[in-house]
């Protein structure tokens, strides 16, 4: 069952900079925001692995299109989120990487074997479907 999330400022601004909520009964959506450093990470992989075994999904989206800035340690950590969400049975679709963050990832060597990248989170949440089992079909009217 979908969560509804409403946050303040005040709350994202001490707090780990993600947001965590089921959108189908398979997939998770993870939104990062902000800088994110390494303590920050490390926070990040805790909170979207209880997640993801706490509603028993499938499939997380983690969407990176509000995130400011990480160096090449945080473009690591982020792919080795994936590794941690594969062995525990749920398939991570990264989404919305900005040309920055792409640069510094590339930079750092990161490798992009079996790693699902969608542009945008429209494009993620058809990947999810598709992995799911789901069709998006009109509405006859």
């Amino acid at each position: 069952m979908p969560t509804d999330v409403a946050l303040s400022r005040k709350q994202i601004g001490g707090e780990t900079p993600m947001i965590a909520v089921e959108i189908t009964d398979q997939c998770v959506y993870t939104g990062l925001f902000g800088s994110i450093d390494s303590t920050r990470m490390a926070e990040i992989t805790d909170e979207i692995t209880a997640k993801c075994e706490e509603v028993e999904t499938g499939i997380v989206i983690i969407d990176l299109a509000n995130v400011d800035a990480i160096d090449t340690a945080i473009a690591s950590h982020l792919l080795r989120l994936g590794d941690v969400l594969r062995l525990i049975g749920v398939t991570p679709i990264y989404c919305g990487i900005s040309g920055i963050v792409a640069r510094v990832m590339t930079s750092a060597g990161v490798e992009f074997e079996n790693i699902i990248i969608s542009r945008d989170l429209k494009s993620a949440l058809k990947k999810s479907f598709q992995i799911s089992g789901y069709e998006l079909t009109a509405k006859a009217s």
